[in-house]
């Protein structure tokens, strides 16, 4: 990493980096990536997903969207304890006694859509402050990459790469739950299969998070 004591144009551009780019970040996937609309796939759409095949797609979708928000909240959580605490006691212990139940707490949530638009309010909080966090502990040279990790077994050194990661992630599976609960789609339990343009939002998803993916990863090496 460029060192950010010396006066330079990284230096520059790291301090504006911690505010600016989470703001855009979070702005342009509440404004495009929140609100889906697939009036078009069930009107246009002969082929459709039902019975147990719907069945285990909606439980994997709403099981891995569910667990990977709830994780990313403790790693909020972890974050600030180790910066502004120095201890993270307290949130080993609730992982490990009470993630079930949130998981299935967070599962009915998505299931109603103010709630689910809720939620991804809350992961896009989620993403500014981790993202200010992260900006925080690099200036104060605090080392936070034991603390961003799933369960412990993927750890990386660029956090800012891997929070635009965690990010992107989420906001593919809330797409394509956004489309499984979308309407009367499962109380019909019938879901239209997509089109091929149906895949665009995705692409327009990955493009526009590979952005900040490429700027952060030029920045810091």
């Amino acid at each position: 990493m460029f060192d950010i004591n010396n006066f330079s144009i990284y230096r520059l551009l790291y301090y504006f980096s911690g505010l600016v780019c989470p703001i855009l970040v979070s702005f342009n996937s509440l404004n495009n990536f929140t609100n889906y609309d697939f009036y078009n796939n069930k009107q246009n759409n002969n082929a459709y997903v039902k019975g147990r095949e719907l069945l285990l797609l909606t439980t994997i979708t709403l099981f891995t969207l569910s667990y990977l928000v709830l994780n990313y909240i403790f790693i909020n959580f972890k974050i600030f304890f180790k910066l502004f605490i120095n201890s993270n006691e307290y949130i080993s212990t609730f992982e490990s006694d009470k993630q079930i139940f949130f998981v299935i707490i967070i599962c009915i949530l998505l299931i109603f859509k103010k709630l689910c638009l809720f939620i991804k309010k809350i992961i896009l909080i989620n993403f500014f402050i981790i993202s200010l966090n992260i900006w925080f502990s690099q200036i104060n040279n605090i080392l936070l990459n034991d603390l961003f990790s799933i369960n412990n077994i993927f750890k990386f050194e660029n956090l800012y790469v891997l929070n635009i990661i965690y990010l992107l992630t989420l906001e593919i599976i809330f797409y394509f739950w956004s489309y499984i609960s979308y309407s009367s789609y499962l109380s019909d339990w019938s879901l239209p299969i997509p089109k091929t343009i149906g895949v665009t939002p995705v692409l327009n998803i990955v493009f526009f998070h590979f952005l900040p993916l490429l700027y952060y990863s030029i920045l810091l090496n």
